[in-house]
């Protein structure tokens, strides 16, 4: 993560499915239409205090997040899935938090790496970035 923001080095992800741009493509774009509906499921989970939904998405939501190479908030996501297996609502407000904000900049990343020319990808940094 740099200055708060998720580092995704789609470069990478291409690279690991075997530089299939296709696939990388449709990859990106289900993550972009199933991400928002993980972070709505989450929510609601912790504000109704469902611990086995918690568990439940942040499991699917880090595999995901590890799929794609997004190592950082795939962590967090893996600590938010421990802290629903254990009830503890406490700490996942505040893992919470940081998942949805790496989902959240992953999301924008994404949107701008579709928009270049997949071959041309190199690592996702955010605007203004060092």
């Amino acid at each position: 993560m740099l200055n708060g923001h998720v580092y995704w080095d789609a470069a990478r992800a291409l690279e690991r499915l075997g530089g299939d741009e296709g696939l990388f493509r449709e990859i990106v774009q289900i993550f972009l239409h199933e991400a928002p509906k993980h972070l709505a499921g989450l929510r609601e989970a912790l504000a109704q205090r469902d611990k086995d939904s918690v568990e439940r998405i942040a499991h699917t939501l880090k595999g995901e997040l590890s799929y794609l190479g997004v190592s950082g908030a795939a962590r967090h996501a893996s600590r938010l899935e421990d802290a629903g297996r254990n009830g503890d609502f406490e700490s996942a407000a505040g893992i919470w938090i940081s998942l949805e904000n790496d989902v959240e900049s992953l999301l924008q990343n994404m949107h701008r790496a579709l928009l270049q020319k997949t071959s041309s990808l190199s690592p996702i940094q955010p605007s203004g970035a060092h």
